[in-house]
């Protein structure tokens, strides 16, 4: 460049990074790709760096905080333990397919049908025989029954074709605001965040609130993913849950368990919930014959519910407003509304006789 058009730019662009540019093309052409040679990929990822700095005092632990919450975000969920497995046991793999069918409101149709059509087959069989025919054969009616069906939208198609044969297995997951552990992972961690709750609908038409715990999370690709909880849950009967008529406590024996036969559920439609351990059913203490107490868990677990833990869920976009939401009360106490309360200070010394000495 000339002394003449050099002197009718501003000073300042030569103090700034802005005329490098130019020359970029001709030393790309002599020494190769910028990366190589060049500090502005590390100039500019220190600019991203830098945008991380809340607390000047000390901004290495706010770049690396930042840094690591943004890998968490990039992560996504299920960031812990993330494995591939190949399911071998066809019955477990028509069970979790037929368990996504049946939470789908476009199945609704296509499984009366079903049904309609095993009533007419097997007309002298029970109700209960029906349902576990439709439960082991749904699946695989349904990719016939739609197999050349050309009109069918994208998101029957995909459930129809069923998910494929490698399902991802994960310790942690992240969903609804919610993070949730296997019970091994729970083991590991000073944290509870296993224990589910989901409310289902019987043939009845009741609904009943099933408590358990998570024993593994999978993540079914049918092209979009979807996330299953394998769990155990307590029998509702025979002493598995148990709600106090006083106060609404509900507890819990999970060693009670019961309905293998439905392990699985959505993933985004149960409730987390935390077991604590009922110290009234600990078993009185027994003495070994080294004369030491045994350690026995107790019988029962009531059962409390959380708050989620991220903003963004329920409409709550500001932190204030999630911290007016109250923690659900593990019971709940009937109060007697004939007791009317006052705003009269409260005396701290009886009136309604006058023996005895007061000093003052």
């Amino acid at each position: 460049m000339s002394g003449q058009p050099r002197a009718n730019l501003s000073s300042i662009i030569f103090d700034i990074m802005t005329h490098l540019l130019v020359h970029i093309v001709k030393e790309i052409g002599i020494l190769g790709p910028v990366f190589l040679h060049n500090m502005f990929p590390f100039e500019w990822y220190m600019a991203v760096l830098k945008k991380y700095v809340r607390n000047r005092s000390r901004p290495e632990g706010c770049i690396a905080k930042g840094y690591e919450t943004e890998e968490g975000k990039l992560a996504g969920k299920g960031t812990l333990e993330k494995k591939v497995m190949l399911c071998s046991d066809n019955v477990l793999f028509d069970r979790e397919h037929f368990t996504v069918l049946d939470h789908s409101t476009l199945m609704a149709p296509y499984m009366e049908d079903h049904k309609i059509i095993l009533r007419s087959q097997y007309s002298g069989k029970s109700e209960a025989w029906i349902t576990r025919r439709h439960i082991e054969n749904f699946g695989v009616w349904l990719r016939q029954h739609l197999m050349r069906n050309e009109e069918i939208d994208d998101h029957l198609s995909w459930l129809a074709r069923r998910p494929c044969s490698s399902t991802t297995t994960f310790k942690r997951y992240e969903i609804n605001g919610n993070t949730f552990y296997t019970r091994s992972q729970d083991q590991k961690s000073t944290n509870q965040n296993s224990g589910v709750r989901i409310d289902a609908i019987d043939t009845t038409g009741q609904t009943d609130k099933y408590y358990g715990y998570i024993e593994e999370i999978w993540e079914l690709d049918y092209g979009p993913f979807v996330p299953l909880f394998r769990c155990q849950w307590v029998k509702l009967t025979a002493g598995g849950v148990m709600i106090d008529p006083n106060y609404g406590m509900t507890a819990v024996d999970l060693n009670n368990t019961a309905y293998t036969d439905e392990p699985f559920v959505l993933a985004a439609d149960v409730t987390q919930v935390f077991y604590v351990k009922d110290m009234s059913t600990k078993p009185q203490k027994k003495r070994t014959r080294k004369n030491v107490p045994s350690d026995e868990e107790p019988k029962r677990h009531i059962v409390l519910l959380g708050k989620k833990k991220i903003m963004g869920v329920e409409d709550f976009t500001d932190e204030e407003d999630y911290n007016q939401l109250d923690d659900a009360p593990p019971f709940k106490v009937e109060v007697d509304t004939s007791i009317l309360l006052i705003n009269e200070e409260a005396p701290y010394m009886r009136c309604d006789h006058n023996e005895g000495i007061i000093n003052k």
